[in-house]
């Protein structure tokens, strides 16, 4: 992406009337899914893996499209979101559950370890996050630096208008340590390690190196765990679901408590991407029979 299209499509597409815009960028997300065959056919592998013995009856073909079309559709709400209105942002929101858990664990003082796939419109919880909260609590979201180096800035800033606050996930660790401490909200990914440090769970009953940075601050930190899950409906619109802080073990082995903690991060993402697989937008390979390492 160049550092003029960026610029073009931060300032062009605020400026779609909003039914049109899911529209063009769902027409977008056709063309990328007959150009792109690369991430095609990393997506398939996934699904997969997520239908298992299903895979061969599945409408495998819809899903995949409807992936893509979301995927798209999450890039026309990241170049408008700096635009958005706090109004605007619950407009957006079909539903949301468990606001009070998210509140219930900042009224602890301990910060949050926030963790999402990339599900839905991901981006969502940390920006409903932000609006909900005010602004008066950190919103910290590692992220993969992005190349050109302007694009990147571009993107820091427009987050940072949102009350979100990206860090470089390459050198994001004693940052992370220290906002946590100071009582912000975390976003952390729980589905694509791309520091290559976390654990191989069992995942969907294949391995899979997962990234374990929300289990092991929550635990070093004695700071609540939190999963949510976005759905972007039919319509455009969101469903959140906030969980409740999963419950960790706590025993001074850090290794075993961190391992317990990530089957149970584990359990909630098979259960939400195997209920809606279209949903999950990952178009690396996650699994290490797909890596091509292998």
């Amino acid at each position: 992406m160049t550092v003029w299209f960026y610029r073009f499509g931060i300032w062009f597409v605020p400026r779609l009337p909003e039914r049109f815009g899911f529209w063009l960028f769902a027409r977008l997300g056709d063309v990328a899914l007959l150009f792109n065959a690369n991430a095609r056919r990393a997506y398939e592998k996934n699904l997969r893996h997520v239908l298992g013995a299903n895979f061969a009856s599945a409408n495998t073909a819809a899903l995949t499209r409807k992936a893509f079309q979301n995927l798209l559709k999450n890039y026309f709400d990241l170049f408008r979101g700096h635009t958005l209105t706090e109004a605007q942002v619950y407009a957006q929101l079909a539903s949301v559950e468990g606001l009070e858990h998210l509140d219930a664990a900042i009224a602890r003082g301990k910060g949050i370890a926030g963790g999402s796939a990339h599900f839905g419109n991901f981006n969502m919880f940390v920006h409903l996050t932000a609006v909900h909260l005010h602004k008066q609590h950190e919103v910290v979201v590692p992220v993969e630096r992005l190349n050109p180096p302007e694009i990147f800035e571009m993107v820091l800033k427009q987050r940072a208008a949102q009350g979100i606050e990206l860090v470089p996930v390459d050198t994001a660790g004693r940052t992370l340590i220290k906002k946590l401490r100071a009582g912000a909200i975390l976003g952390l990914a729980i589905d694509l390690d791309v520091t290559r440090t976390g654990p191989v769970m069992n995942f969907f009953g294949a391995p899979a190196q997962l990234p374990d940075g929300a289990a092991v601050l929550a635990i070093k930190y004695d700071a609540p765990l939190i999963l949510a899950f976005n759905r972007r409906l039919d319509n455009n619109k969101c469903a959140v679901v906030i969980e409740p802080p999963l419950e960790l073990e706590r025993t001074g082995d850090l290794a075993n408590d961190t391992r317990a903690a990530m089957e149970k991060i584990v359990a909630r993402m098979e259960y939400w991407i195997a209920k809606y697989p279209e949903q999950w937008i990952l178009f690396q390979p996650v699994w290490e029979d797909d890596k091509p390492h292998n």
